[in-house]
């Protein structure tokens, strides 16, 4: 993993333990969202809106169902912000 995913992945791991009230530790690549962290819908709506802010991308057009895990999750982040043109803004 290189610095800035690593930084992001920090970063990610304290906001999904802050939203769905789960010890930052139990926050890891394979936790599946809902089966292992406990997130129900509201949840999983709440850690979208605030991915979207907090990393400055959006995920207009992604599958929903693809992202079951806080992996898959890490990963559409940082295919996001490398994606997206320098000086664009999301959204």
């Amino acid at each position: 993993m290189n610095a800035e995913r690593l930084y992001h992945w920090d970063e990610l791991r304290l906001l999904c333990a802050s939203i769905l009230s789960v010890p930052v530790r139990d926050v890891v690549p394979h936790a599946l969202l809902v089966a292992d962290l406990g997130a129900d819908s509201l949840d999983i709506t709440e850690l979208q809106a605030a991915s979207e802010e907090h990393f400055d991308v959006s995920f207009r057009g992604v599958d929903p169902a693809s992202v079951c895990t806080i992996g898959d999750l890490a990963e559409l982040i940082a295919r996001l912000r490398t994606t997206r043109a320098p000086g664009v803004v999301a959204g």
